[in-house]
């Protein structure tokens, strides 16, 4: 699919997850928040990518993964055709509020060494489907956000000096909030992933 329609496939799918939010459940029930979904917003990047890279490629969205007996559930995992980790992505429905991104940065680091130290990894999923894959050199890894809103330009900015000078790449993919998106950084996140594909 080309990388226009998959972006706009998101932004349709992020806003029909929103205003579902919306929707009372009953007339005498009131919610006074709505519901999080930033599982959804994860399922979606995920089926932004699978839109994206070649269907031999799979994806596997938090999994279980035991590493000195320690589970690490990393949101998604990229893996090319041969079972093998492509990227590892943390994603954000939003910043938070002055979000400091560096402990959730400094975890992504930490979880990449150990998983190359490991090589082989056994990930357990929820529907059995479980399965070792390797995790070597060369993993991109990445920070993203599906919108740049909560969070003032001058953390997003502190925050993306900060992944840099470590190593991850930060992406803020839109601005606005979910019902009412605009492209900000996802044309550059769907390039990168894309470069990934090795010919």
């Amino acid at each position: 699919m080309d990388k226009t329609t998959a972006i706009n496939n998101l932004i349709e799918r992020i806003a029909a997850i929103h205003k579902s939010t919306k929707e009372p459940l009953n007339n005498n029930i009131y919610r006074g928040h709505s519901r999080s979904i930033s599982t959804d917003i994860e399922d979606s990047v995920a089926l932004l990518l699978s839109e994206l890279l070649p269907e031999s490629y799979s994806f596997m969205l938090d999994p279980s993964i035991y590493v000195d007996g320690k589970n690490n559930r990393p949101d998604l995992l990229v893996l090319n055709e041969k079972n093998e980790v492509i990227a590892m992505i943390e994603i954000k429905a939003n910043m938070g509020w002055c979000r400091n991104a560096s402990s959730v940065l400094n975890d992504i680091v930490f979880n990449d060494k150990q998983f190359k130290e490991a090589n082989k990894l056994w990930c357990e999923i929820s529907n059995g489907d479980n399965r070792e894959i390797t995790y070597g050199e060369g993993v991109e890894l990445f920070l993203i956000s599906l919108t740049d809103g909560n969070c003032a330009e001058s953390r997003h900015k502190t925050n993306r000096e900060f992944a840099e000078s470590i190593g991850v790449k930060h992406y803020l993919l839109f601005s606005g909030w979910y019902g009412d998106l605009r492209e900000r950084d996802v044309e550059q996140f769907a390039d990168e992933i894309l470069s990934l594909v090795r010919c």
